[in-house]
C-alpha cells in the first residue's frame, strides 16, 4: 500500500498539520477498503466453502445408503460361505466354493480439504467447524474399516489363488479360511455400526440445514 503526501512545500505549522491530516485521512481510507476487500473475499470464501461442504455431505449420505445396501448383501453371502466351509470340514463333499465378491463406494472428503487449505474453515464459528470436523472424523474411521473389511475378503479366498479347488486343500488351509470368513464378518459388523453412526451424522446435518 502506497500513500504519497501532497505536492509542495510546507511553509507553516497550518500547512503542517494540513498535510499529516490529508497523509492520515489517505491511511485511513485505504486500510478501511482494504478491509472491505478482505471481508468481502472471506464473505465470499465462507459462503463458497459452506455450499462445497453440504453438497458434498449430502452426495455421501446417499452414497452411504447404497454402501449399507451392499453390506447386507455381503453379510448373506459370508454367512453361506462359512456354512459351506463348515460342511466340508464336517462332511468332506466335494462341493466347490466360489470366490468371495464386495462392492464399496467410498466417501469423499475433497470439499473439507479444501476449507482446511484455503483457510475457510478457520473462518467459520466454532459450532460449525466442530460439526463439520466430526462428520469428516467419522467419515474417515469408515473407510479406514471398509478397507479393512475388502482386504479381510481377500484373505478369506487366498486359498484358492491360482485354480485351487476347495477338495484340493490341505485342513489347516481349510481352518484359516474359516478363521478369516469369521474376521471378515466381525469387521463388516464394525463397519456398518460405524455406518450406521456416520449415518446419524449425516441426518443431523439435514436436520440443522432445514431448520436455519
Amino acid at each position: 500500500m502506497d500513500v504519497h503526501p501532497p505536492h509542495g512545500s510546507i511553509h507553516t505549522w497550518r500547512d503542517f498539520f494540513v498535510h499529516l491530516s490529508i497523509i492520515t485521512l489517505g491511511l485511513l481510507i485505504a486500510l478501511g477498503l482494504e478491509g472491505v476487500v478482505e471481508w468481502a473475499h472471506n464473505r465470499h470464501l465462507l459462503h463458497r466453502a459452506d455450499a462445497n461442504l453440504r453438497s458434498e455431505l449430502e452426495l455421501n449420505r446417499v452414497t452411504l445408503m447404497n454402501d449399507e445396501k451392499l453390506l447386507d448383501a455381503s453379510e448373506k453371502q459370508l454367512q453361506a460361505y462359512l456354512g459351506l466351509l463348515s460342511a466340508f470340514k464336517a462332511e468332506h463333499h466335494t462341493t466347490e466354493a466360489n470366490g468371495l465378491s464386495w462392492e464399496w463406494n467410498g466417501l469423499s472428503s475433497a470439499a473439507w480439504d479444501t476449507a482446511r487449505n484455503t483457510g475457510a474453515a478457520a473462518l467459520m464459528d466454532y459450532a460449525a467447524a466442530q460439526k463439520y470436523a466430526d462428520i469428516y472424523t467419522q467419515q474417515s474411521l469408515v473407510d479406514t474399516q471398509a478397507s479393512a473389511y475388502v482386504r479381510d475378503v481377500y484373505r478369506s479366498v487366498a486359498p484358492l489363488q491360482g485354480g485351487r479347488r476347495l477338495s484340493s486343500l490341505k485342513t489347516a488351509e481349510v481352518e484359516s479360511m474359516v478363521t478369516n470368513v469369521q474376521q471378515t464378518m466381525a469387521d463388516l459388523k464394525f463397519l456398518r455400526d460405524l455406518s450406521d453412526s456416520l449415518s446419524r451424522y449425516y441426518e443431523r446435518n439435514v436436520s440443522s440445514q432445514t431448520n436455519q
